[in-house]
Parts: structure tokens; C-alpha cells; sequence
């Protein structure tokens, strides 16, 4: 996995950076979904979609994408 902040600028819309941004801060699972007024199971959706397209297969790529994003 590879990725730079610009291409995952490209690659995710508005809504899916604003939640790795509040996984950044430390939020949980159901604080997140609650301030970005979803459900969980919405919020378990945007994850697999991020997940598919950066490619992330592992905790450390999920790292590499926070630290990022940051």
C-alpha cells in the first residue's frame, strides 16, 4: 500500500476523510457515527469503502493512512 495525502484527497470524498480525521483524534467507533449523524452500520460501510480504495490490508497500512491524514 502506497499512498501520499494527495492521493488520498483524490481518492476519498469529503465525508470518509472527516471520519479517518475523528478516528485521528482518538474517537470511537460510536462517538463517530453519532457526530457525523449515521448509524454504525453506515459508519462500518465507509470503512470498507476506504479500506477498498487505498488498498489498506493491515493495521499498519490503517496507520500509515491516520498519520496522513493527520
Amino acid at each position: 500500500m502506497k499512498t501520499t495525502s494527495n492521493i488520498i484527497e483524490e481518492k476519498l470524498n469529503n465525508r470518509e476523510i472527516q471520519l479517518i480525521r475523528w478516528l485521528n483524534k482518538g474517537y470511537t467507533r460510536s462517538e463517530i457515527a453519532d457526530k457525523m449523524a449515521m448509524s454504525i452500520h453506515t459508519y462500518d460501510g465507509y470503512r470498507k469503502n476506504i479500506r477498498t480504495k487505498l488498498q489498506i490490508r493491515n493495521h499498519a497500512d490503517w496507520a500509515k493512512v491516520l498519520y496522513q491524514v493527520a
